[in-house]
């Protein structure tokens, strides 16, 4: 039985939601992080751009990867949160997370909204 054409063309289109751009304050490091996602041949990518060299080294640590692999549970298997801890020196640095979430949007799997970490004042 051959498939739909339609039902193939809104799953193609589901995930894949073009180019995701994410700006990432870093926080008291001041560092300002511009994350673009997209996936490419059924493939996720990311470029980051940042003055923080531990960042520059992160993304050019990133390959291209599945959306399973990017979407791994726990965190101590995620392939992303795992380049973050060989290159990144903070433990509490933002922009893993932020991949992620960018990586969800791209293929599809979350809507764009905002997260965000407040202190009460």
């Amino acid at each position: 039985m051959e498939p739909n054409a339609n039902s193939t063309l809104s799953s193609n289109l589901l995930l894949d939601q073009g180019k995701v751009s994410l700006h990432v304050d870093a926080g008291v490091c001041r560092f300002i992080a511009k994350v673009e996602c997209w996936m490419e041949d059924g493939l996720l990518k990311c470029s980051i751009k940042s003055g923080c060299a531990h960042v520059q080294e992160f993304a050019a640590a990133l390959e291209p990867c599945e959306m399973m692999d990017a979407m791994k549970m726990p965190f101590s298997d995620n392939k992303v949160y795992i380049v973050g801890g060989k290159t990144l020196k903070h433990s509490t640095c933002p922009l893993p997370m932020a991949v992620l979430k960018g990586f969800e949007v791209a293929a599809g799997l979350a809507l764009k909204r905002d997260a965000s970490v407040v202190f009460d004042k």
